[in-house]
C-alpha cells in the first residue's frame, strides 16, 4: 500500500515539492543517526553469542550507520531537486517488489 502510494505521489506535482527543503540542524541529524541505530543494536546483540570483542564492534557499526545516516541525509537533501519525483516513484516500485516477493514465498509461488 505505501509502495502504491509513493508511486501516486510521484505523478502528483505539489507545490511544497517546488519549495526549497527545509535546512535540518547537527540536531536533528544527530538523533535521526541514533534512531537508525537501533536495529545495529540487534545485530550487536547477536554478536553476543559469537567470539568477537562486543564492545569495539557495537561502537563500530553504531559509528557506522551514524555516518551513512547523515551523508545520505545531506546527499538526499541536494539530490531530492533534481530526482525527486523519481526516486519516490522507483522507491514506490521498489517496495512493491519487495512486498510481492515476500507474499509470494509465504504462498510458496517460486522457491
Amino acid at each position: 500500500m505505501l509502495g502504491a502510494r509513493m508511486v501516486v505521489n510521484g505523478f502528483t506535482v505539489k507545490e511544497v515539492a517546488k519549495q526549497k527543503a527545509a535546512a535540518h540542524s547537527f540536531w536533528l541529524l544527530e538523533l535521526t543517526g541514533i534512531a537508525t541505530s537501533i536495529d545495529a543494536m540487534a545485530v550487536g546483540a547477536g554478536l553476543a553469542f559469537v567470539d568477537v570483542n562486543i564492545y569495539s564492534t557495537a561502537a563500530a557499526i553504531g559509528l557506522a550507520t551514524m555516518a551513512m545516516v547523515a551523508v545520505g541525509v545531506m546527499l538526499g537533501r541536494v539530490m531530492g531537486h533534481v530526482v525527486g519525483r523519481r526516486a519516490e516513484m522507483v522507491g514506490g516500485v521498489v517496495l512493491i517488489g519487495i512486498g510481492g516477493t515476500i507474499v509470494a514465498k509465504h504462498l510458496k509461488i517460486f522457491g
